[in-house]
């Protein structure tokens, strides 16, 4: 976790992985089992559920929910809730595939 940075009332759950320079802000909800690769940022209120990966560089604007064991890909913009099982990539996020 070199260089991250994890803000006041963020809840981090059981074997999460965060990945130099990520940064979770504040009310943040990170399930177990997650993973958030480097240079992620998790805006406020942001809630990951168990078993998803956060790509490298991917941003997640305030408020949205990723649903568990889904993917972000690297470099994605999240405006919007990810339902669960899903493989979502880009600027704007979009779902492309079912997991």
């Amino acid at each position: 976790m070199q260089g991250s940075v994890i803000q006041s009332c963020a809840t981090v759950g059981k074997h999460v992985i965060i990945n130099t320079a990520a940064s979770v802000n504040h009310d943040c909800r990170i399930a177990d089992y997650v993973h958030i690769s480097p240079h992620a940022t998790l805006c406020g209120n942001v809630e990951i559920g168990e078993g998803s990966w956060i790509g490298a560089g991917a941003i997640l604007l305030p408020g949205v929910r990723v649903g568990e064991w889904s993917m972000v890909g690297a470099g994605s913009v999240v405006t919007r809730d990810m339902p669960a099982y899903v493989m979502a990539v880009g600027n704007r996020c979009e779902i492309i595939k079912q997991i």
